[in-house]
């Protein structure tokens, strides 16, 4: 019995001895084999990566937003490379710096002091960055600079220096300067090196534009040297893919002028303006303010790359109104005919005192009365015809609380609380704009309800990849019904009127070449809720609207931050709206 037991021990052993023998070897040459052979390559061979050419990004007409520029990777060869190390670096310091941008661009270095010791600081930086790979051992070839410009290259090649090699390398060009940057993002390089999109279209469409890098590959021997008739091999690269935007190059230039006189004129600290196709959820036009040169980003803070029209969220104020309306109007709860009945004064909902912008009261007013007035009581009382759970719900369908879906990095959601959380007096200031956190993007999306015939459209920036001889059509089949048509014709009609009756109208009436134009929209002045509490100063101004009214071709949105001269919507955004419709008109030929 003893003896079995050992034998049958021995063979249990022996069994379980195989058995990790097994996975060991399971998990080398399964699990591990990428890894292991890759460290098996980098033993016996060298190699140089080839760039791609990154994709383009077009304007809709197809002229170019970003291109690329023919720059050069600069790299050394150190079996052929075979001076002095340190003077070397010395020298190449003194020409690369050449290629260092030029500081102060957006004001942050503007001495002249300051500048010469900035680029007294990045020539000894890169001195010493080219002392380093010029002593390395174990390499063949080693990377110098990446986009090195072509007079740069000449004047290297004067040296003479044998081992210094250079290989074309594509580089972004932007024909447009800043006007796009928060629309298009940057390439910067990752954590090894190679180049990446970050932000706006460069971020979200990177895998497209990228492309695949080419490779050379070279034997080496044991002691780390190129083998003459060692095998060599070459990967070809694969460029990458050109996007067509939904931009329109023209609309684009004078959304962006109207955008910034209206910032200097207003003495606002920023803004946005948005024109975008309601039928389709094209956008023509995304301009910021302030901006940053995307050729130039790594002079800018980091808080600068986020798009503000994704990125920055706010309370709405009264452009929510219509939406409010639209709602009541489809759940059949108020009419063209409804009136207020608790619009005669103040009105106290539970520990809150609710007032009108300019504490003035109207007994009896209609549902379009209480939109021309932008009436604060008139909005309770419809949120109150409704009911909360049906506004939470038709929010919801609008698309707050969540991403607009369009194809652009870094945007925030927005905060729509979870119904529970909202009290009596949160449930009653939601009806004009206020607990509740949105971007520009968002709110555009909500409109299309009313400018698409009840139609929810998401935004969206790129209709086509092209590669090669081959387009592939994106299309955008995410509209959604949350409006019936005839709501959405009825609460039009109200926004024509509060477009030409409102107390605090926009300068549609002072612009003699819209006065034949129907135009609906509706402004808002809100306050800045920071921490849980509004500032004391400062406001957010903004219109919104679509046009020719009978039938939109075009919804604009405009945002000042915190406008100086004076704090209104109507005031400030109302003539950079205004101007934007103006130039639209024109442009398209669409007449009145």
């Amino acid at each position: 019995m003893k003896f079995e037991r050992k034998v049958s021990l021995l063979i249990l052993g022996g069994a379980a001895a195989f058995f990790v023998v097994f996975i060991k070897l399971f998990f080398l040459q399964v699990i591990s084999a990428q890894y292991y052979q890759a460290a098996a390559d980098a033993q016996h061979f060298y190699f140089l990566e080839i760039p791609a050419r990154r994709g383009e990004i077009r304007f809709r007409e197809g002229f170019p937003l970003v291109s690329n520029k023919k720059d050069y990777l600069f790299y050394v060869n150190l079996s052929k490379f075979a001076k002095d190390k340190s003077l070397t670096a010395q020298k190449l310091g003194e020409i690369l710096v050449q290629d260092v941008p030029k500081v102060g661009t957006m004001g942050a270095i503007v001495d002249q002091k300051e500048q010469e010791l900035f680029l007294k600081n990045a020539r000894e930086s890169l001195t010493k960055k080219m002392e380093e790979k010029l002593g390395l051992t174990q390499a063949v070839w080693v990377n110098l600079a990446h986009f090195v410009k072509p007079e740069t290259k000449e004047k290297i090649e004067e040296l003479n220096i044998s081992g210094l090699e250079f290989l074309e390398e594509p580089n972004r060009d932007y024909p447009e300067g800043s006007m796009a940057a928060h629309l298009l993002g940057f390439v910067g390089f990752d954590l090894v090196g190679n180049p990446k999109g970050y932000f706006g279209l460069e971020g979200n469409y990177n895998p497209e534009l990228a492309g695949r890098f080419g490779q050379v590959r070279q034997q080496k021997d044991a002691l780390g040297r190129p083998i003459a008739i060692g095998s060599e091999t070459k990967k070809e690269k694969q460029d990458g893919r050109d996007l067509i935007t939904t931009i329109d190059r023209s609309v684009q230039k004078f959304t962006q002028k109207a955008l910034d006189e209206g910032i200097t004129t207003w003495k606002a600290v920023g803004g946005t303006a948005i024109v975008m196709d309601p039928k389709n959820g094209d956008i023509l036009a995304l301009a910021n303010f302030p901006r940053y040169d995307p050729a130039n980003f790594s002079y800018y803070s980091n808080s600068w790359y986020k798009n503000p029209a994704i990125a920055n969220l706010y309370e709405p104020g009264s452009i929510m109104k219509p939406l409010v309306v639209a709602a009541a109007i489809n759940k059949n709860k108020i009419t063209f005919q409804t009136k207020c009945d608790k619009c005669d004064g103040p009105r106290q909902v539970a520990d809150a005192t609710i007032r009108t912008f300019n504490n003035q009261y109207n007994p009896g007013l209609t549902i379009p009365e209480i939109l021309i007035n932008s009436d604060n009581t008139g909005m309770v009382f419809i949120g109150e015809k409704l009911g909360f759970s049906k506004l939470y719900s038709y929010f919801q369908q609008y698309g707050f609380g969540k991403k607009s879906g369009i194809d652009l990095q870094e945007e925030e959601e927005g905060s729509l609380r979870k119904i529970g959380d909202y009290r009596i007096v949160d449930q009653a200031t939601l009806t004009f704009g206020q607990g509740i956190a949105v971007n520009a993007m968002q709110m555009m999306k909500a409109w299309t309800a009313l400018a698409n015939e009840g139609m929810v459209v998401t935004p969206r920036l790129v209709t086509k990849v092209v590669f090669e001889d081959k387009e592939i059509e994106l299309k955008n089949e995410s509209a959604k019904g949350v409006l019936s048509p005839q709501t959405a014709k009825m609460v039009t009609e109200m926004l024509i009127r509060v477009a030409r009756e409102s107390p605090v109208h926009f300068p549609l009436d002072r612009e003699r070449s819209l006065s034949d134009y129907k135009i609906a929209a509706k402004s808002g002045t809100a306050e800045i809720a920071i921490g849980g509490k509004y500032q004391k100063t400062g406001t957010i101004a903004s219109v919104i609207g679509y046009f020719p009214a009978d039938n939109p071709k075009f919804l604009v949105y405009v945002k000042l931050n915190e406008p100086e001269v004076r704090p209104w919507g109507s005031d400030t955004a109302g003539p950079v709206f205004a101007a934007i419709a103006k130039d639209l008109l024109y442009y398209y030929g669409i007449s009145p």
